[in-house]
């Protein structure tokens, strides 16, 4: 026999819309110990019967918060329902608690409200964390409030505050340190091949996010898109005004926009005679707290991004960066440019955390474009249970969505897109990064050598060894015929060598290195 408990009581006891519970606890009579099961989209913990809490919305928030860490959506819609009374009681019988005291800061950190109690916290009672670090992400750095004697380590504000669970992916992840190996792979290579390289993978970076919408950017549009990159690590400030000009600058002038959007948009495919809703973004209303808790959080982020003495960051910015970047195109607060802007904003958190160094751009979109299933399953995986509660019918806007609200856009589980991310993060260090040195130093190296060989016309030189390295290392017979027909064959096959040679056995190649851990 199965009983729920802690968050699944809670939702099944006050009838809580919560969508994308990841994990259920039950109390099960043939379970000793705990047990946990992995079904794939969520996982099932099982509680021997001494587990089991009273039927009491405490007890059960308190096992909640002991074992499944903070949900904050669940948390502020149970809080909309439970009376305070319930939380000054709890409180005023178990000072001491850690879970009471988290539980009734939690209360008022959310509603904004504060409990009928004076301080009821005994002054000498040691300070707690908020979030519990080993199973959770935290923004590092706390704020230590006195009336619960608690440490405010939340990585949001209450108008904004997404999760990230730290699950055996991500702890591997973290493990590799990536922004240390991104460092060392940079070091190996001179200053001025670097800047070269950057100059190519702003471009790519620019070319791959267009493509992920399916648009072929204009030259003006694509250097617009690329000098904003360039500007990702200057350390200003997010605010509403940047984010327009952002947006402004990589959008049509006849469609540019002045603040927050003021009506409903939606994703799906406009047929003519009737449209398929994918997705409903939040509601114009609610675009205001939203954005300023989205700002304000990239702000805690940017604030807390100072190494400590150990040379280490206090939060993880592919974590905020994720967290940031998704949120961004999740509430979709404009009409237009919010995929490019989401992606920008990715850089724009790397980058200003010190995870990129000053000039370079990891051409992240380049993976996206080449993965988009996954990163559509990404999306969906915020954006389809979402979908299933909200109602919306484009060919009647003046009636307004429902079921889309700010809480789900506020508190939702970041943690598949955090997961993505580093993944994303990873091929790209190893892979596009590496490629793109390798292509610089294998071209030099037959610019030379060719330079050598033959006097060449104006930018034949270039072009021929383009061509013949993106054809395997010949040079095709229109080619030929088109632009190289003043050579002589043996001159061609000659140089074709010389450019399969100059790209092979490269320096800059991956090579394995006995200080990185195996995988």
């Amino acid at each position: 026999m199965r009983e729920k408990a802690g968050y699944s009581w809670l939702i099944e006891q006050y009838q809580l819309p919560v969508i994308g519970l990841w994990q259920h606890c039950y109390i099960d009579s043939a379970t000793k110990g705990r047990q946990s099961q992995d079904l794939g989209e969520h996982q099932v913990q099982l509680f021997a019967p001494n587990y089991q809490p009273p039927a009491e919305a405490s007890a059960h928030l308190q096992f909640a918060l002991r074992y499944e860490g903070l949900n904050l959506q669940a948390l502020s819609l149970l809080f909309d329902q439970l009376p305070p009374g319930v939380l000054c009681d709890w409180i005023l019988q178990n000072p001491t608690s850690a879970y009471a005291r988290r539980g009734c800061f939690l209360y008022e950190w959310i509603t904004g409200l504060l409990l009928p109690v004076d301080d009821p916290v005994p002054p000498k009672a040691k300070y707690v964390d908020i979030v519990d670090p080993e199973q959770e992400f935290t923004s590092g750095r706390g704020a230590k409030v006195p009336r619960f004697r608690v440490n405010n380590n939340l990585p949001g504000t209450p108008a904004f505050c997404p999760m990230v669970r730290k699950t055996d992916k991500l702890k591997t992840m973290v493990n590799k340190d990536l922004r240390h190996r991104t460092r060392k792979a940079l070091a190996r290579y001179d200053q001025d091949l670097l800047r070269r390289a950057a100059a190519f993978l702003y471009l790519k970076e620019t070319q791959s996010s267009f493509e992920v919408e399916r648009e072929m950017p204009s030259p003006d549009r694509a250097q617009r898109f690329a000098d904003l990159l360039r500007q990702a690590d200057t350390g200003e400030s997010l605010t509403e005004q940047r984010l327009l000009e952002l947006q402004n600058a990589i959008i049509d002038p006849r469609f540019h926009e002045f603040g927050w959007r003021h009506q409903q948009n939606w994703i799906g495919e406009d047929l003519g005679y009737r449209q398929r809703v994918e997705f409903v973004p939040a509601r114009p209303e609610d675009l205001q707290g939203l954005m300023q808790g989205l700002l304000d959080t990239a702000a805690k982020a940017r604030a807390a991004g100072l190494e400590d003495d150990t040379g280490a960051l206090p939060f993880d910015p592919v974590v905020y960066a994720a967290v940031i970047a998704f949120g961004f195109v999740f509430i979709h607060p404009f009409m237009d440019g919010n995929g490019r802007i989401h992606r920008y904003l990715i850089h724009e958190v790397l980058a200003n955390a010190g995870f990129t160094p000053r000039g370079i751009v990891l051409p992240v979109s380049a993976v996206i474009l080449a993965n988009l299933d996954e990163y559509v399953a990404v999306l969906q995986a915020f954006s389809g249970p979402l979908r299933a509660r909200t109602q919306y019918t484009p060919a009647t806007p003046e009636l307004p969505a429902t079921g889309n609200d700010a809480v789900y856009f506020r508190f939702f589980d970041a943690t598949p897109q955090a997961e993505f991310l580093y993944r994303a993060l990873e091929r790209t260090l190893e892979e596009d990064l590496q490629q793109e040195i390798d292509f610089l130093l294998g071209f030099d190296k037959a610019r030379k050598e060719l330079n050598n060989l033959l006097d060449w016309p104006r930018h034949d030189l270039d072009l021929f060894i383009r061509v013949v390295h993106q054809n395997g290392g010949e040079l095709s017979a229109n080619k030929r015929k088109s632009h190289f027909n003043w050579m002589r064959e043996e001159e061609i096959s000659e140089a074709q060598i010389i450019v399969a040679q100059a790209f092979a056995n490269l320096p800059g190649r991956k090579t394995a290195d006995p200080g990185d851990s195996k995988r």
